[in-house]
């Protein structure tokens, strides 16, 4: 079972330019404090710290207007969730087994390791 449908392609497409916009509207905040910071624009612009999250707000609407209204980035995002529903998931079971016997790889190689790294130890403290 799948948790996407076909008919919410527009949906999920959204989100994920929203998402986008919020983290690089985010980005831009965080550059503009750093940049108030490193300058001392705080000191020189009245309300520093509003500017620079009015900054990040319009950087993100911008962003999720200029990402839905391309052409190009619309058709690439519809393409790109229409693959995502031809994916088969594996089933929990199967996942459940896989991390498991992933686990105990793991396990067996970092053992392998420390008891090479213990006799390399050993031979060394003999040798200086």
């Amino acid at each position: 079972m799948s948790i996407i449908k076909s008919e919410d392609s527009s949906k999920w497409i959204n989100a994920l330019v929203a998402i986008a916009a919020l983290l690089s509207g985010f980005v831009v905040t965080r550059f503009a404090n750093q940049l108030g910071v490193w300058f001392d624009l705080e000191a020189k612009i009245p309300n520093f710290s509003l500017v620079s999250q009015g900054l990040g707000f319009v950087m993100g609407v911008v962003v999720f207007v200029a990402v839905l209204k391309n052409i190009k980035s619309s058709t690439y995002l519809q393409d790109v969730y229409n693959e995502l529903l031809k994916v088969v998931w594996p089933a929990k079971d199967a996942t459940l087994k896989m991390t498991m016997g992933l686990v105990v790889a793991l396990v067996v190689v970092a053992g392998i390791f420390v008891f090479v790294d213990f006799i390399f130890k050993k031979i060394l403290s003999f040798v200086y």
